[in-house]
């Protein structure tokens, strides 16, 4: 072989190696220098139970909190001025995803945020309805999630199974609030196509709530999933359910936990996971939300907080204790 020829493949393999050098230490900095996914976290009012569930899902998928993403938490409190301020600071971090809670948090961080920004919400009984999506098959925008809505023939399901006599009802939710007008709304044509007598009784803070409870001349109190009853206004329900001794069929977890008597509810852990599953989907296989359908929690839980079931005197049919779960 001449010389020539010799130093010509020197050369060829030198350049190859080079090339494998440069390649790998592209590659190994492009590893380093991966940033985490940022994913902001608008949780309205709190709601730990639904941002464990959110990071749970996360990590079922593949995505390690402070390793594959970070948290950025928007400041915590049901105001819609704070919560609009949340959002225009979303706004300058550069997100990949939002992680809303509630409907009144969802409509403005959808009514502020860039549309091309993916926002995953739960606990949003109506995303449909109250107009964040324009179904639950398709959200033709960049919105998907779950709800905690229940299928509202639970709620009377649960009447006949455990106080078929009551015939007198009141209805509280907070006035203006969407998703909540709409369930009040559609429980009472529930309750008076069964020939119960039903109020809707529309309050707009704790001290209105108290006062309109205390006057309500009914058999039962029924909450709905507003941020009214969950922030303080089922607790107030309860301390005067009880003066009366009359039962709550409520539509909130916590609430029975705190001393409302059943309701068919959902998880919020639950509804947080599969959430998180959703974003999980968005985040690594680049799928849109449009193209992700929302979800309800199925089956629905039949919750009874049995000591305040036992303190009413309401007997639990020993047949159809299977169907339901209990608190203490």
């Amino acid at each position: 072989m001449s010389t020539l020829k010799v130093i010509k493949q020197s050369m060829k393999l030198a350049l190859f190696t080079l090339l494998c050098t440069l390649f790998s230490f592209v590659m190994l900095n492009n590893v380093a220098l991966a940033e985490p996914y940022k994913i902001g976290v608008a949780s309205w009012s709190g709601y730990p139970a639904s941002l464990e569930g959110f990071k749970a899902g996360l990590l079922e998928s593949g995505l390690e909190l402070d390793k594959d993403y970070v948290l950025i938490e928007g400041a915590v409190g049901a105001d819609k001025t704070l919560q609009k301020k949340v959002a225009q600071q979303f706004k300058q971090q550069n997100l990949d995803l939002v992680y809303s809670l509630t409907t009144p948090g969802t409509v403005i961080m959808k009514e502020t945020l860039p549309t091309d920004l993916p926002i995953v919400f739960s606990i949003v009984t109506y995303p449909a309805d109250s107009g964040l999506i324009e179904s639950f098959e398709y959200s033709g925008n960049n919105l998907v999630g779950t709800s905690n809505y229940v299928p509202i023939k639970n709620y009377l399901n649960l009447l006949n199974m455990l106080v078929p006599d009551i015939k007198q009802v009141a209805i509280f939710h907070r006035k203006g609030e969407p998703n909540s007008q709409l369930q009040a709304a559609n429980l009472y044509r529930l309750f008076k196509k069964n020939k119960i007598k039903t109020q809707v009784l529309q309050v707009t803070s704790l001290d209105n709530l108290k006062e309109v409870a205390l006057t309500a001349n009914v058999q039962l109190f029924v909450t709905t999933t507003d941020t009214l009853m969950q922030n303080g206004g089922e607790d107030v329900l309860i301390q005067i359910a009880q003066q009366k001794s009359i039962p709550i069929l409520s539509s909130n977890k916590l609430g029975i936990e705190s001393g409302s008597t059943f309701g068919p509810v959902s998880d919020f852990y639950t509804l947080g996971k599969m959430s998180g599953k959703k974003a999980a989907k968005i985040l690594i296989e680049n799928i849109r939300p449009t193209l992700i359908e929302s979800e309800v929690q199925d089956p629905s839980i039949y919750l009874i907080n049995k000591q305040k079931a036992r303190d009413l005197n309401i007997l639990i049919p020993e047949n159809l204790e299977n169907s339901f779960m209990f608190v203490d």
